[in-house]
């Protein structure tokens, strides 16, 4: 018969516990770059609607909110509506009014144009999120 083999698994124990910690240490690295991201997203969205003339107030109408969960960070971005800042027509302004028997206003995309110009400075966020996090364990 063989010898035995033994494996010494203390190590893997010890980096499982660890990235059990991982979420909690890198939620609030997370929600930082995720609000870092949701400011840029709101300025570049602002940036699009200024100079509309029938509506000045417009961009002011584009807020954000952030919450950290259990599982994750949530960020809502978007218009604001009944502030006084014209956020119903920044609304008519992303989306249009297709189909409209009356006028047909084309969908201009300002919200969207923004996240997308955005998306690889979120990626880049939370990947340096992680990073902190693994770092505040130890790895």
């Amino acid at each position: 018969m063989a010898d035995a083999v033994t494996i010494d698994v203390s190590e893997f124990d010890k980096a499982i516990a660890q990235l059990g910690q991982l979420s909690t240490e890198t939620l609030p690295f997370v929600r930082k770059a995720v609000q870092v991201n949701v400011t840029h997203v709101k300025n570049a969205w602002r940036e699009k609607l200024q100079g509309t003339p029938s509506a000045p107030r417009v961009p002011y109408s584009i807020t954000y909110d952030t919450k950290e969960l259990a599982g994750g960070v949530e960020a809502e971005i978007g218009a604001t509506k009944g502030t006084g800042n014209q956020g119903g027509v920044a609304l008519l302004l992303e989306y249009g009014t297709p189909g409209h028997k009356y006028v047909n206003l084309p969908a201009h995309g300002y919200g969207l144009a923004a996240l997308q110009e955005n998306v690889e400075d979120l990626e880049a966020g939370v990947g340096k999120a992680i990073d902190d996090g693994l770092k505040a364990i130890g790895w």
